[in-house]
């Protein structure tokens, strides 16, 4: 194994619950409602709903995988160890282009907040959208460079202003509810309804993160579960009053020729004082998506590159900062790069949700194997589901997730046809990784199939 270096800093129990919630409702809360519903209908509700259903199963997958396994770049590791070496490397390698379309689609979410105030506040100036993005992007590419304990002081005061500005808004919003405003529920079929869950999709898998930073979590074994718990109760209570008060305060056909829908739904319904905090809420919303993005997923990728099966430099962890700053490079810079020519906000969100949901069935193949593969890790795990629930919670991530992406490709399907032939390039350069280090006499699967050093201490009973 190449000697790429140990993340040493780590975050505590209220640390890591703001990350979380913070990677969940993000901007997509503030952005994603108002087209979906105009595209869906009410529906939109039910949307929601239905995708909470695989994120149920990934909650229950982080619980165990995570209390078993507490490593950085959880599930890399879990499909590499667990499932086979191939679909490791692909997490990773379908992980990045996803992570691009995620993250200009915050940018552009946030250019239209920011659009928005300038047209509707005096003498804010308006700020062209491409500077708009480069000027949110490139500050928290520094964050991260800078390391765990930075961004969790930062995301803790972001997301108590997201909070504040989410209940200044459903608070007052739920007395100026129209119930007929909820009808008909689906007024256009069930085919835009399906695009919502995929799109919807989106903010909570931002629950996923919690398997990313075990080696930077104390106690992780302890605290993954208690982290998630915790993070469910707040991000999900808070979406589904935000959804719901929207879609009950303003006709649905009105909410879809809206630009920031929110914004504008709360200066109609709110007082101005607290319509403020909503859209500082919006802007945090921005933020904290960004800045939670570039760390989960820089952790994917650093624990790639300790097996070498992408380049190992992507591992590097900074002497100073203790962060994996090439990984957040890779991630960070490309976006900026491609911003000028960027789609709009519904597809790069199911672009990046189709990526997720690839590495939610492949986590629930992880689970289902974990007894066998890990016996003593998951009979000792701290928090260890019942046999019968974890094949249950296998099989329902996987049959989920295979569900939405078959129904996604009757409605996209160019978008699908794109990200299986990204697949298909991905297994050509597999095979050559493999060749080129077996020339030199490394097995990389071998390697692939083994928890390094660091990784082997049991879980905490």
């Amino acid at each position: 194994m190449s000697n790429h270096g140990i993340i040493d800093s780590k975050v505590g129990l209220v640390g890591a619950t703001v990350l979380i919630i913070g990677n969940v409702i993000g901007v997509s809360a503030f952005v994603l409602p108002g087209p979906l519903a105009g595209d869906a209908g009410p529906g939109v509700l039910i949307a929601l709903g239905l995708a909470m259903l695989p994120l149920g199963f990934g909650i229950l997958m982080s619980l165990q995988l995570g209390s078993a396994i507490p490593v950085a770049g959880g599930s890399y590791v879990y499909a590499s160890r667990l499932v086979g070496p191939f679909w490791g490397f692909l997490l990773p390698w379908i992980t990045i282009p996803g992570v691009w379309a995620g993250m200009l689609f915050i940018g552009l979410g946030f250019a239209e907040y920011a659009g928005f105030v300038a047209d509707t506040v005096p003498f804010v100036p308006a700020i062209p959208e491409l500077a708009l993005i480069y000027g949110l992007l490139l500050p928290f590419i520094v964050l991260n460079v800078l390391g765990i304990k930075m961004v969790a002081v930062v995301q803790f005061l972001m997301v108590s202003l997201i909070v504040v500005g989410m209940l200044a808004f459903i608070v007052p919003g739920a007395f100026a509810i129209d119930v007929d405003n909820y009808t008909p529920l689906f007024p256009y079929g069930g085919g835009e309804v399906i695009v919502a869950v995929v799109s919807l999709y989106f903010p909570l898998r931002g629950f996923r993160l919690v398997v990313e930073l075990g080696e930077e979590m104390k106690e992780p074994a302890k605290n993954i579960p208690r982290v998630l718990a915790l993070s469910a109760v707040v991000s999900l209570s808070l979406l589904v009053g935000l959804v719901a008060v929207l879609v009950g305060t303003t006709n649905h056909e009105l909410l879809g020729g809206m630009d920031a829908a929110v914004a504008q739904v709360s200066i109609e319904n709110v007082p101005t004082a607290l319509t403020a905090l909503v859209l500082v809420a919006a802007a945090m919303g921005a933020l904290t998506s960004i800045n939670m993005t570039y760390t989960a997923y820089s952790r994917l990728l650093m624990r790639a590159g300790r097996d070498d099966i992408i380049p190992g430099s992507i591992a590097r962890i900074h002497d100073r900062y203790d962060s994996p700053y090439v990984a957040v490079l890779l991630l960070g810079v490309p976006p900026l790069l491609v911003a000028p020519i960027s789609p709009g906000t519904v597809t790069l969100s199911v672009a990046l949700s189709l990526t997720i949901l690839f590495g939610l069935a492949v986590s629930g193949v992880a689970l289902w194997r974990l007894p066998e593969e890990f016996p003593d890790r998951y009979e000792y795990s701290l928090y260890r589901l019942p046999p019968w629930l974890l094949k249950v919670t296998a099989v329902g991530a996987v049959a989920s997730a295979a569900f939405l992406w078959v129904l996604v490709s009757t409605q996209l399907p160019a978008m699908v046809a794109v990200l299986v032939g990204w697949m298909a390039l991905g297994y050509a350069f597999y095979r050559a990784r493999l060749w080129y280090f077996g020339e030199r006499g490394i097995d990389l699967e071998t390697r692939m199939q083994r928890l390094h050093e660091n990784e082997q201490l049991e879980p905490e009973g």
